[in-house]
């Protein structure tokens, strides 16, 4: 699962350069606690009105949660 150029910016201005642009490559518990992050700035984002981080924020999440699935 590809991440756009805004998604990997929000990656890896949290988790670092080295991260890749594919979520497939991420380890699962590397996995699990980006989407607990990315879920408290949605839930942050919401509160503080902010549809510009929503944008980029939701479909990121929808990203992680289809990966961490097909882990399943």
């Amino acid at each position: 699962m590809e991440l756009t150029k805004r998604e990997h910016d929000v990656v890896t201005n949290i988790w670092g350069d080295e991260t890749p642009t594919d979520l497939r490559q991420i380890d699962t518990e590397q996995l699990i606690t980006m989407h607990d992050r990315v879920s408290k700035a949605i839930q942050a984002s919401y509160k503080d009105d902010d549809v510009e981080s929503l944008g980029i924020l939701l479909p990121l999440e929808e990203k992680i949660v289809q990966v961490l699935h097909e882990r399943l």
